[in-house]
């Protein structure tokens, strides 16, 4: 229920900060907390120079939708602890370069307290933390949707893609079914073989039954020549690689990539298996924490074997059961000290200790190689816009249902 009361008195007359200037329920909210949440918007813009002499009523109705989401996290028994608060004050003076103590200096010369100031920071963390709770985590997104809308939009895959390629292919045209199974059994073998160093020109003059010439060499060819079901394969395949076997109706296909043109997204991918102690986790010291590791690393050189040491001493939980494998890794995947190291490495080096935010790191460099991600960032960009589309959604839902139910009037002196 809403109620819009307005006077026609003049605000720059008023003196009183904190005389009520809308109601959320049982709890008054007061002009000082206007000004607050107007210079935190200021901040967050970082635009210190405008003023809040005057309402701005899409300021004002914001702030009221926020106390009504704060007062719901605040049912549901959610927190927020100084420290949380501290960081996003230190962010936010950083990022409109001043010191803490300068932030604050100038708060208070708008006429806000640190701790006003630090009550609506602390009532934004609680939002967030509602949100996620009762909207965000609620968002599910399958791999349909996904393609679904990459199908409706190919310009997040308009990269003019060409391949220069050789192709080996096996027919299965007259074939009964169980005779095409057993083809494609022999063409997995033909794919190992490959794998391990049999050239793919001796592969086609051997297995093929297509065009043997040149080694099966096709040539360069665009996106739009080539069936939607190699193109799937060839974007997962590096320069130099092979793809898995391809299924078409008329038999069964193996690809090589010799070169790649076109708007790609290049990377070198690492393939990487780590061991993290975590002082926290353990309950150490920093400097017991440091000896472990170090004691670690001396036994790995000694030959123990990696992937029994990360199960049973690294505190990355999902990594460690998998002998600490990270996978395959593109650039900006993880923080900047990990990655540095990654990327001195040589393969099957083990790194010294490597300190970051989350403790100390044991790292392995197992495989590299020059990958195109477009398809993937694609992915992601179509993932992203589905998340955000059906986050508004249920977002709109869930807040809805909470407004109508708040009593909220609004007296506002403009």
């Amino acid at each position: 229920m809403l109620l819009l009361v307005f006077t026609a008195a003049s605000y720059a007359q008023s003196q009183e900060l904190d005389r009520v200037i809308a109601v959320v329920n049982d709890e008054a909210l007061t002009f000082s907390e206007y000004q607050v949440r107007y210079n935190r918007e200021l901040l967050q813009n970082q635009d210190l120079s405008r003023s809040s002499d005057e309402i701005d009523i899409e300021v004002l109705r914001n702030l009221i939708d926020e106390r009504v989401q704060a007062q719901v996290a605040r049912q549901r028994g959610l927190t927020v602890r100084d420290e949380e608060v501290d960081n996003v004050v230190a962010n936010m003076a950083k990022n409109n370069n001043r010191s803490t103590v300068q932030l604050y200096v100038e708060l208070n010369d708008r006429g806000i307290t640190e701790s006003q100031f630090r009550r609506s920071l602390q009532e934004q963390i609680l939002i967030k933390r509602i949100v996620d709770l009762a909207v965000n985590s609620r968002v599910e997104i399958s791999t349909q949707e996904v393609d679904y809308h990459l199908q409706a939009h190919k310009e997040l895959y308009s990269i003019d893609e060409s391949y220069e390629i050789s192709h080996l292919f096996v027919s299965v045209a007259g074939k009964s079914e169980t005779e095409a199974d057993s083809d494609l059994e022999n063409v997995e073998q033909i794919r190992q073989a490959l794998l391990q160093g049999l050239p793919f020109e001796k592969a086609v003059e051997d297995f093929s039954d297509g065009d043997k010439a040149n080694g099966g060499l096709i040539g360069w060819r665009k996106e739009d020549q080539l069936p939607e079901v190699f193109l799937d394969s060839l974007r997962d395949t590096p320069i130099g690689g092979i793809t898995d076997v391809i299924r078409s109706a008329n038999g069964f296909h193996i690809l090589k990539i010799h070169a790649k043109e076109g708007d790609l997204k290049i990377v070198t991918q690492h393939r990487v298996r780590h061991i993290l102690i975590s002082p926290a986790r353990k309950g150490l010291s920093d400097e017991e924490a440091r000896i472990l590791v170090a004691d670690l690393a001396t036994e790995l050189r000694a030959g123990a074997d990696f992937s029994r040491i990360a199960r049973l001493h690294s505190d990355d939980e999902t990594s460690a059961t998998l002998g600490g494998s990270l996978g395959w890794m593109n650039p900006g995947d993880t923080v900047a000290p990990f990655e540095s190291a990654v990327k001195l490495l040589e393969i099957n080096e083990l790194s010294e200790p490597v300190k970051t935010q989350f403790g100390y790191h044991l790292i392995e460099v197992e495989d590299r190689r020059k990958k195109d991600i477009s398809q993937e960032l694609a992915k992601q960009q179509a993932y992203a816009e589905v998340y955000k589309r059906k986050q508004r959604e249920l977002f709109q839902i869930w807040f809805g249902r909470i407004r109508d139910s708040a009593y909220i009037e609004m007296v506002a002196e403009l």
